[in-house]
């Protein structure tokens, strides 16, 4: 059996690092929550909106960063 997870990490600018764990059953879902995560980010900084969060999935600006993974895992 196969399920994925996707992982999301951000360095605030207060130097706290935080990971969020979203568990999925199928990739597609995965991607899905990724590009989600990454839309809603772009959106909360008020980044450039020419970032294509289908294909971007770091951001960073001034002394922060935001990340997003897709990880498939066999139990």
């Amino acid at each position: 059996m196969k399920f994925w997870i996707t992982v999301a990490e951000c360095m605030g600018t207060d130097g706290e690092f935080t990971s969020e764990v979203y568990p999925s059953t199928s990739e597609q879902s995965a991607y899905d929550m990724g590009v989600s995560l990454i839309s809603d980010m772009i959106e909360t900084m008020a980044m450039d909106e020419d970032i294509d969060p289908y294909t971007n999935w770091e951001l960073e600006g001034d002394g922060w960063f935001y990340r997003v993974r897709v990880e498939g895992h066999e139990i």
